[in-house]
């Protein structure tokens, strides 16, 4: 028998290799088409059971996955192997022994990619198969999403330093769903600004042990925005990472990177973004290792309105298409995290200000806020707030604050100041001063009203409201009620998102987030016209 299996494993690859002069052209065109590597890294790995689990029993599994198969995809499979490989495979020979097939499959990584070979065959049918030939090559097969519950990664997808706001994946109980959890880059810093190659810019870092799964349009995806109301798009590089299973379906962890920069549309090649991927598709990679670098742009390079930021989007996918929250890091990591979305390292005022830093403004701890149960990774529950196993997190205070002396107003110029949740009225307000109101609201719906009494009449007058789905946001009124110095607020919050309100005098300073942007982009809204207009077809 290893005579035979020596043989085999010989035959294909002087197979393999007399055919490379005749093949060359057509192994060329696979390549470039599908944007694939023609090599894959390979690691050495101690057995630590506390990461994953070795396949031992791999041929066995392919058996098993072989007879799982359909007899026309079996005959496909082999078909499509014999064509592009120059192998002779009977579907008699096969069927008798995959295991057979499997050992010598293993021989292919020193011959072609197993990512071209995988695209020979039909991905729905049979990507099982490779990932576990995959797994059997490096001698890691990724955990149960399970393990993520009380094994959290201590390595964040970026370093803290590098960012300067974020928030987390806002669940789908939230006043305003998102589909990620965000991080935000400056675009005036320094560092970047001065940056001249893809190693001089924000690293990204693999979040725990797993594999590389890069699309065809992983260095060029458009991000289209054509049912805006001023239609425009920008263009992401993306990749996910494989680091779990969960019911039989891989769970990914995704990379996408938001720099709001076209390159062809500034003088830079289309394919500019590649260079700052540093990972193949099908690649092993470690917990820590360096993926891509983040091309941070600067202002006049953007597109789209003064109100985008430049961003890393991520959290966890079930495939095909289940979005989960990314709840597998330290509670060190996700107290850093809280600290920065809540209080962004340069301000609310900061020239690279995006309104969807508003997502994460006041919220706890945590990587996902009022999530459903589909969104919850370690079980079906809703949770206010995802941060450990799935348990812990429903004892955990999910209620979103924002003081008033962080509204925007210095602490020692606020003349009157409150905060709470839910339906309100605060009554005997008196200022005597000329002044200025900032009221935030969490979410929506929620009603502000002031009550005054005016030649022996009460009179009440609405003054501010925040709409069903909307998030937090931030008003300023200046004084409308004229020499009246007493009166009422009622505020009318039936969610308990929670609210904040701040007076000060009429002439105190006062800077308002995305006012300070002074640099137009290379595109404003509008323009060009999207080349993939998918949200008008939809």
């Amino acid at each position: 028998m290893k005579k035979s299996m020596m043989l085999i494993i010989m035959v294909l690859i002087l197979g393999c290799s007399s055919q490379q002069k005749n093949n060359n052209d057509q192994i060329l065109d696979t390549t470039a088409s599908t944007g694939l590597s023609s090599d894959i890294s390979v690691s050495t790995l101690e057995n630590n059971q506390s990461l994953g689990s070795f396949n031992i029993d791999a041929p066995d599994q392919f058996t098993i996955k072989w007879e799982q198969m359909g007899e026309s995809e079996k005959k496909y499979f082999i078909n499509q192997l014999n064509i592009h490989m120059g192998t002779s495979f009977s579907f008699k020979e096969v069927n008798e022994d995959p295991g057979k097939l499997f050992s010598v499959m293993s021989a292919f990584q020193g011959v072609v990619d197993l990512e071209n070979l995988r695209n020979l065959v039909p991905k729905s049918d049979t990507k099982d198969t490779f990932e576990l030939l995959q797994e059997q090559t490096t001698g890691y097969s990724v955990p149960d999403l399970q393990f993520f519950a009380t094994n959290k990664s201590d390595r964040f997808l970026v370093d803290f330093e590098d960012i300067i706001a974020g928030h987390p994946l806002v669940g789908a109980n939230s006043p305003r769903p998102h589909n990620d959890a965000q991080v935000y880059f400056s675009n005036t810093d320094s560092r970047w600004v001065s940056a001249t190659r893809p190693e001089d810019y924000p690293p990204i870092y693999a979040v725990a042990d797993g594999y590389i799964n890069l699309p065809d349009s992983g260095s060029y995806n458009v991000v289209d925005h054509s049912d805006a109301e001023l239609p425009w798009w920008h263009v992401a590089y993306v990749f996910t990472l494989r680091i779990a299973t969960d019911e039989g379906s891989n769970v990914e962890f995704l990379y996408q990177m938001e720099p709001y920069m076209i390159p062809d549309l500034i003088g830079k090649n289309q394919d500019f973004y590649k260079q700052f991927i540093k990972v193949k598709n099908g690649q092993f990679v470690k917990k820590g290792d360096i993926l891509a670098y983040m091309y941070v742009p600067s202002l006049d390079e953007m597109v789209g309105n003064k109100e985008a930021s430049s961003h890393i989007a991520f959290s966890l996918m079930k495939q095909p298409s289940t979005v989960l929250s990314p709840s597998i890091f330290s509670e060190s990591v996700v107290k850093q995290f809280g600290n920065i979305y809540r209080n962004p390292s340069e301000g609310w005022e900061s020239k690279s200000f995006g309104n969807d830093w508003n997502r994460g403004r006041g919220l706890p701890d945590g990587m996902g806020w009022m999530i459903n149960g589909s969104q919850n990774p370690f079980s079906d529950n809703d949770l206010n707030v995802s941060m450990y196993d799935g348990i812990e997190d429903m004892y955990l205070d999910y209620r979103a604050t924002v003081k008033p002396e962080d509204l925007g107003f210095d602490a020692e110029e606020i003349l009157y100041s409150e905060f709470g949740w839910g339906d309100t009225v605060l009554q005997e307000i008196e200022i005597k001063e000329d002044w200025q109101l900032l009221f935030a609201g969490i979410g929506g719906p929620m009603k502000v009203t002031f009550i005054l009494e005016r030649n022996g009449k009460i009179t009440e007058s609405q003054v501010l409201e925040v709409r069903p789905g909307q998030n937090f946001s931030l008003h300023h009124k200046n004084n409308f009620i004229g020499d009246t110095t007493e009166f009422d607020i009622s505020i009318s919050d039936p969610q308990n998102w929670g609210w904040s309100l701040a007076f000060a005098n009429a002439t105190a300073d006062l800077i308002l987030p995305a006012t300070t942007r002074d640099v137009e982009g290379a595109c404003p809204p509008g323009c060009p016209p999207s080349p993939n207009p998918y949200k008008l077809k939809k």
